[in-house]
């Protein structure tokens, strides 16, 4: 009689390992939850603040700048090369801004090759840091050449987001660092556009190269 009452039935034993297994998938899931938790809301390592020399304070006065220094170049060379600081960048990430009231006080800097772009914004009832990373191009086509930015990554605070996700959070992303029209908010800016060598990262900032007309171009002027 006793060795009867000891056995578990079999829709018993089935129930018990069905709330066992469910209470670890919980358990799993909260771990998760708040492991995502805690990288979303964590401060990015982004190093120091954004450096460099300041040349205008806006975009007009900055693509003025850089127009003098490269035709003064060009006057007494084939070959010359203007650097966009990271300040520099800041300035026009902040003019460029697709969405101010989401994105607010956008920083730039130069890492490992690219120009990453934080900016501060909320989740929920939490505020938290978004990061794009952009790599920049040089397209050239029947309308011009162009200095593309395009956004390569994302994440908030130290989360990485899928390319997707981030496209649909902020879909202008790429609007942020738009060179062409800062080239474009300056006549003689916009025309030496149409001879431009090349295009770097560096660790000063991004390096901008042109040529004279009739010369042929470089990558060596941006290095």
């Amino acid at each position: 009689m006793t060795h009867r009452m000891g056995r578990s039935r079999p829709g018993e034993t089935g129930l018990v390992r069905g709330c066992c297994l469910g209470l670890v998938l919980l358990v799993g899931l909260v771990a998760a939850t708040v492991i995502l938790g805690q990288r979303v809301l964590a401060a990015p390592d982004l190093g120091a603040a954004p450096r460099g020399p300041s040349h205008g304070s806006s975009e007009v006065v900055i693509a003025a700048t850089l127009a003098g220094a490269a035709s003064s170049q060009l006057l007494n060379g084939e070959h010359a090369s203007v650097t966009l600081s990271e300040r520099d960048l800041t300035l026009i990430a902040s003019a460029r801004n697709p969405s101010p009231n989401r994105f607010r006080n956008p920083q730039a800097r130069v890492r490992n090759g690219d120009i990453v772009v934080s900016a501060n914004t909320d989740v929920g009832p939490f505020g938290v840091t978004a990061v794009a990373r952009f790599a920049l191009f040089v397209n050239t086509t029947s309308a011009g050449t162009r200095l593309t930015a395009q956004v390569i990554d994302y994440a908030v605070g130290q989360l990485g987001l899928p390319g997707f996700v981030g496209d649909r959070l902020d879909p202008r992303g790429s609007d942020t660092l738009n060179l062409t029209a800062l080239f474009a908010s300056n006549l003689a800016l916009k025309a030496l556009s149409q001879s431009l060598d090349c295009v770097a990262v560096r660790p000063d900032g991004v390096h901008v190269g042109f040529h004279r007309p009739g010369v042929s171009a470089t990558a060596s002027t941006c290095a």
